[in-house]
Formats: C-alpha cells, sequence, structure tokens
C-alpha cells in the first residue's frame, strides 16, 4: 500500500455524465451531482427495471446513443453483492474506459453523499494510515495482515482488483475461532442478530454445541423473523429487541434500509442496553457484534463481560472509515493474552470482521 496518493479524478462539469446503476446509491449520487450543477443525461443499467427514474431516462447499454461513449460515467452501484472491478470492466467493455467508481464520487461529493458505510475522503485515510500500519503488526497471521493491507489499499482506490477478493475462511465459526469451542458448551450473544441466520449456522456445525443464547436485534421486522427462526430450536435462546451500546439509552435506528441502515440516525428509536448490565453475572464463550456502526459503544458496555468471560469475539470492521483502526486498537487495549485476525467475507470490503481469539 502507497502511503501517498495521486489525486483523485474529478467529474467536469462541462461533459454530461451518465450513472451506471439507478438503485438508492445511484439516486444518490445522481441528486449530489445535480445539487452541484452538473448535467445527468441518465442512467443506465444491464436490464432496465423502469424507464425513467427522477425524471431521467434509463438506458441499457445497447440502447445508449453513440455520443454517449465521449461523456462520463459513474458508477452507482456499492453494495457487496457486485464487486467494483466488475463494474469497472463492464463499464469499459461497453466503451466508457474511465468510469468513476465509489470511492472517486465520494471524493468529490462526500458532503451530499452523507454517512455511506467505509466511504471517506482519501485524506481522511492517509492521514491515519500509520495508525493502521501499527494495527496491521499486530496482527496474528500473514493472511490477515495482507488483508487488511488490501483493504485499507482498496479504499484508498489503490487495488481494485480487491474488491472481489474474499476470504478463503468461512465467516464468523472457521479456524480462527472453531478451537475454542471444542472443549465444552459455549454460551453465545449475538448483538446484530438478523434473522437468526449467524445463530443457525452455530447449531449446523457438527463438533460444536451451543448451551444457551442471547440475541440482539433492534429492526422490528428482523426481530419478528428472528423470533420465527428461534422457536422451533431446541436450544435455550433468548430474543431480544434490543441494541447494544454503552448503557441503557434509547437510539435512534433506520430500519429496511439495505446498505443504509446506521444506528444513531434515523426515525425508528430502539432501547439498547450494556451487555454488563444485561448479563452482569454470566460467563459466555462467543460474542458476535454487528451493530450498524456502534460496534465501539457495545464493546465499552461489554468490558466486564469480556474481561470476566474472555470470549472469543468477532467484530465488524465496514461500518465507519475509522473503524478499521479504532476497533482494533479499542480490543488491544480490552483484550491482553488474545491473537487478532482478519477476514474479508463480502465484495467490496464489505463484511470485513475482526476475530479477536484468547490465546491458550
Amino acid at each position: 500500500m502507497k502511503r501517498r496518493a495521486e489525486p483523485c479524478r474529478a467529474l467536469k462539469r462541462e461533459s454530461r455524465v451518465w450513472i451506471f446503476g439507478a438503485g438508492l446509491f445511484g439516486r444518490a449520487v445522481c441528486r449530489a451531482l445535480q445539487s452541484q450543477g452538473f448535467d445527468v443525461a441518465g442512467f443506465v443499467e444491464t436490464q432496465p427495471k423502469a424507464t425513467n427514474v427522477l425524471g431521467l431516462p434509463v438506458q441499457a447499454w445497447a440502447d445508449l446513443p453513440a455520443s454517449s461513449r465521449g461523456e462520463q460515467l459513474a458508477v452507482g452501484i456499492y453494495n457487496h453483492f457486485l464487486p467494483l472491478d466488475g463494474m469497472h470492466a463492464l463499464a469499459s467493455s461497453h466503451g466508457f474506459e474511465a468510469p468513476f467508481l465509489a470511492h472517486e464520487l465520494y471524493d468529490q461529493f462526500a458532503d451530499a453523499l452523507g454517512w455511506r458505510y467505509w466511504l471517506s475522503r482519501r485524506e481522511f485515510l492517509l492521514a491515519n494510515v500509520e495508525r493502521a500500519a501499527a494495527v496491521a503488526e499486530r496482527l496474528a497471521d500473514e493472511e490477515s495482515r495482507a488483508t487488511f493491507a488490501r483493504t485499507l489499499a482498496f479504499r484508498l482506490g489503490q487495488d481494485l482488483p480487491f474488491s472481489s477478493r474474499l476470504s478463503e475462511e468461512p465467516r464468523y465459526f472457521n479456524s480462527y475461532t472453531l478451537a475454542r469451542f471444542a472443549e465444552k458448551p459455549i454460551a453465545y450473544v449475538d448483538c446484530g442478530a438478523y434473522d437468526g441466520d449467524t445463530f443457525a449456522d452455530l447449531l449446523a456445525l457438527p463438533r460444536v454445541k451451543c448451551s444457551r443464547a442471547w440475541l440482539l436485534e433492534p429492526d422490528p421486522a428482523n426481530f419478528a423473523k428472528l423470533a420465527a427462526r428461534v422457536a422451533g430450536e431446541k436450544v435455550p435462546a433468548v430474543c431480544l429487541p434490543l441494541a447494544a451500546a454503552d448503557r441503557y439509552r434509547m437510539l435512534s435506528f433506520t430500519a429496511d434500509e439495505g446498505e443504509a441502515s446506521r444506528v444513531g440516525d434515523g426515525s425508528v428509536s430502539v432501547a439498547a442496553v450494556a451487555l454488563d448490565e444485561l448479563l452482569p453475572n454470566e460467563s459466555i464463550g462467543m460474542l458476535k457484534l454487528d451493530v450498524e456502526g456502534g460496534e465501539a459503544m457495545a464493546l465499552r458496555g461489554a468490558r466486564r463481560l469480556i474481561e470476566r468471560s474472555r470470549p472469543v469475539l468477532a467484530v465488524s470492521l465496514y461500518h465507519n472509515p475509522q473503524d478499521l483502526w479504532e476497533l482494533p486498537e479499542l480490543l488491544f487495549e480490552m483484550c491482553p493474552g488474545y491473537d487478532f485476525h482478519v477476514g474479508q467475507h463480502q465484495a467490496n470490503t464489505f463484511d470485513s470482521v475482526l476475530y479477536a481469539v484468547p490465546k491458550p
């Protein structure tokens, strides 16, 4: 990873702009461009679902006018399904050889686009390269160190092929974590339990026994699915419509917003609780945190539980750009005598996970 980077390219106002993708992010990009006086020609989709979005035409690649190839293309697709290197290749194959990708657009339009998970102005990332390098040095294996370094390089626009690179390790239950579960039944805590998918993965493991579980999920629709799914399981499990935080409080939350869901910003109010208060006398074997940007707050609220139990931790690193170094730094301080690993489990560095595992 380069410690310095060339200035990002910038869209030019004198040329019209097409936007590849008319979903949530594509529409946000359109509004951001229009707010700054750019002429947006329309949207491009491989299989258009509509003919018009935001008052602009939606074209298939084959239907674009020949003159469009001399215009600009902004890739308005940003999710964990479609790798950006594939989007770049597809746009290039249709004559747009230099499409503008999410990290370049955000560098120019950050204020208009607002919070977008790990997206950040490059100057912010570059200002924290030394902190990130120090984190990488603390990771316990070469694969984790390479994954961490390439994650930062990708987010800086220096390693586009990494957008489609996934860890060979399964998410959460893998060679980093499973060795700790072979000795005795574990108690499991899942903050951000979604619809119970991870809990189901745990119960399906052939040589691991879960003794009991606490499953926290604040999104109302997800909680209903979680409760229905867990009702048929034999393992004692408590489903709680709560978020995890540093103390009992009410938080705002965006629900049912795809990649735009976030704790601390939204119209849905949810109760949040510190795990130290919820489980004051329990000992647990594993704690998973995927809490839409509230990971640091949840960890601080679980300090005594972690000190007492020394559980395996699986903590998401992708909800905020600074999480990449701030969450490992926090766990280095909270978890002496642990090994730390990083796994990359979805495209575009979504679903990057920090694993903290007690040393034998």
